[in-house]
């Protein structure tokens, strides 16, 4: 299995159905079709991840099949989330989006290295933390995340099990 990571370009959109991929992650991992609330950036993969500066979208490629096995976003903070004694904003919070490694290629540190192209992107991009949210419930997601050192912030006890997340980027050693 030879796995390639790279940033996602618009004429790659359609050559591996980023957006079948992503919504079928969602289906698997959540239960959910399409929902304009939670999804629209899948619906538009260039405006929120291609087109802006600080906006990146990588894939993983299984090179040998030729088939998209993983995904990982990141743009600036744009929620208004509110997690006691923080202070994210747009200018240096990052924050991961559609974190997904197909089902058949977990375990083989896909998600390690998608993650590693994340932060480097962040550095680069004068980010100084990273803001995430998961689901307790999502197999194997919340382990992934503290394993990185990503720190609970605060706990939502809701419904979808959701858990906000951050690492501060100062505390990264530069490689």
């Amino acid at each position: 299995m030879h796995i390639q990571i790279m940033e996602l370009k618009p004429e790659l959109i359609e050559k591996y159905q980023v957006k079948d991929f992503l919504f079928t992650m969602i289906k698997s991992s959540y239960g959910l079709d399409y929902v304009p609330e939670f999804h629209y950036d899948v619906m538009n993969l260039e405006k929120y991840y291609l087109n802006p500066e600080r906006s990146n979208f990588f894939i993983a490629v299984d090179k040998d099949k030729d088939l998209l096995v993983g995904t990982s976003a990141i743009r600036g903070y744009d929620k208004d989330y509110h997690i006691e004694n923080k202070n994210y904003t747009l200018e240096k919070t990052a924050s991961i989006y559609r974190m997904f490694v197909e089902e058949d290629y977990r375990r083989c540190k896909i998600a390690s290295k998608l993650l590693k192209n994340i932060e480097s992107f962040c550095r680069e991009k004068d980010y100084t933390e990273i803001y995430l949210h998961t689901q307790k419930n999502s197999t194997g997601a919340l382990p992934f995340w503290l394993k990185n050192n990503y720190q609970i912030t605060k706990d939502m006890h809701n419904e979808w099990h959701t858990v906000h997340m951050e690492k501060i980027l100062t505390s990264l050693a530069k490689k």
